[in-house]
């Protein structure tokens, strides 16, 4: 069959990020015989609609798979609904190729599947990880077009164009579709190429969506077909700085150490940034870490109060931050702390706690969000369902954040004055023109890595 995989993301801010997931449903669909092609809406920018339009005409696809990645920009006090992108993405593709069914997936579909899919008015949904369910789903249709009688699993609300993967899948060894994808061009303007080496996250994190979008398992690949990837990728693309996107790097830490060891013994010459978290990252496998090449990490810190971190559900006290930092310092390793701040419990005093122990970390960046996006299914979600500050039907694809009633009031005017006196602290809902317009500056030189690196 034809598929048409389509990534929809636009996002620039703070940088274009490689369409992963679109690119690993691709090459699923391509080894089991289909003739598929993608479009990247990324680059495209307000002229996205012609040229998927021209795409889908030319292309003329049996089938098209769209790609959700985000739901919104989780940027409050000026968070953006990307409904309406959807929305006019799907109506492009339906007007372009009217017969051909619609599947929707990706990580934004999988956190609401029952509104997206009556949003968008897709065929069907894929609910989680796609590489087997919609190379599943592509031979019923060619079979007969017909999948009413297959054996799926509709979840909760038995919706029979909702079909959810099963959990706790072996990782299939499928390099994605990157030559489908211009690779130059998110190296140039997104300064680094991404890679995952596992899925799913054993943390409890009250707010957190990662256990339901990979699962509650940790399931990692065989590292040497990780370097493999990277070395096929410095060869043949010449890639030369990667953002490993797991959930968090260092665990488990077995298989943190396996992979730096087997990129030492490698020696690609590579350089590469992670996510982390601050439990468990010490001052071994900091240094193990920047000898195969790793220049920052952007710690899921969060908050830096001792109450505060129990009330978001870390896994992680105050003096595991300042040991994480101290470890990174030592092994040379740039590091940003991203936090959530004026979630449940939060205090004026508690605020100023979490900046004063931040600060005095050092770090290259802080990036801190205002506010605790609130998504379904999270435990966070329960206690607000359960104290009646919120009811099960408020929580949808509509941005929606809670700010505890203490620092309601005085959040903005407090983080501002906080920006003002702190440079190298960055609100995304607060952030202005400026800034961006400097980071298109540092890549047009051709910088690789987090901008936030380069933050003083």
């Amino acid at each position: 069959m034809r598929v048409l995989i389509v990534a929809a993301n636009q996002e620039h801010t703070p940088d274009p990020v490689v369409p992963l997931g679109a690119a690993y449903i691709a090459a699923a669909a391509r080894q089991a015989g289909h003739v598929v092609a993608l479009y990247d809406a990324c680059f495209d920018g307000a002229g996205f609609a012609e040229a998927l339009r021209a795409k889908a005409l030319a292309f003329a696809p049996q089938v098209i798979g769209l790609s959700i990645r985000n739901v919104d920009d989780v940027a409050w006090p000026q968070a953006k609904s990307y409904l309406p992108h959807y929305l006019k993405v799907v109506e492009v593709l339906r007007a372009a190729a009217p017969s051909a069914p619609l599947v929707l997936g990706g990580s934004a579909f999988t956190l609401f599947p029952e509104a997206f899919i009556e949003a968008l008015g897709a065929d069907w949904g894929v609910v989680g990880e796609g590489e087997r369910l919609f190379v599943r789903l592509l031979a019923d249709l060619e079979a007969d077009g017909d999948v009413s009688q297959g054996v799926y699993d509709h979840g909760a609300s038995g919706d029979p164009r909702l079909l959810f993967a099963p959990r706790a899948l072996r990782l299939l060894e499928l390099r994605p579709a990157f030559d489908l994808v211009d690779l130059d061009r998110y190296l140039q303007e997104g300064g680094a190429v991404n890679l995952q080496s596992k899925r799913g996250c054993a943390f409890k994190c009250d707010f957190c969506t990662y256990p339901q979008l990979e699962g509650t398992q940790t399931r990692a690949r065989e590292v040497e077909a990780v370097v493999d990837e990277m070395e096929a990728l410095v060869h043949e693309r010449g890639v030369d700085f990667f953002f490993i996107v797991d959930n968090t790097f260092n665990t488990p830490k077995a298989h943190a150490r396996a992979l730096c060891q087997a990129l030492i013994r490698r020696d690609l010459g590579v350089a590469w940034t992670a996510y982390a978290t601050p439990a468990g990252l010490d001052a071994p496998l900091c240094d193990l870490m920047a000898r195969a090449g790793c220049r920052s990490l952007d710690l899921g810190t969060d908050a830096a109060h001792a109450e505060t971190l129990k009330g978001l559900g870390k896994s992680f006290k105050v003096k595991h931050i300042e040991q994480a930092a101290a470890a990174c310092h030592a092994a040379g390793i740039r590091f940003s702390h991203s936090l959530i701040l004026g979630g449940p419990g939060e205090t004026m005093a508690s605020l100023e706690e979490t900046r004063r122990v931040i600060e005095a970390t050092q770090p290259s960046a802080v990036i801190a969000i205002l506010g605790a996006r609130v998504y379904r299914h999270t435990a966070l979600a329960r206690r607000l369902i359960a104290a009646g500050l919120l009811r099960p039907e408020e929580i949808g694809v509509e941005p929606l954040f809670y700010i505890d009633e203490a620092v309601r009031d005085e959040l903005v005017p407090w983080a501002e004055s906080v920006a003002a006196r702190h440079p190298r602290w960055w609100f995304p809902g607060l952030v202005g023109a400026a800034r961006e317009a400097l980071f298109r500056r540092l890549r047009a030189r051709g910088v690789r890595g987090p901008l936030w690196a380069l933050m003083r």
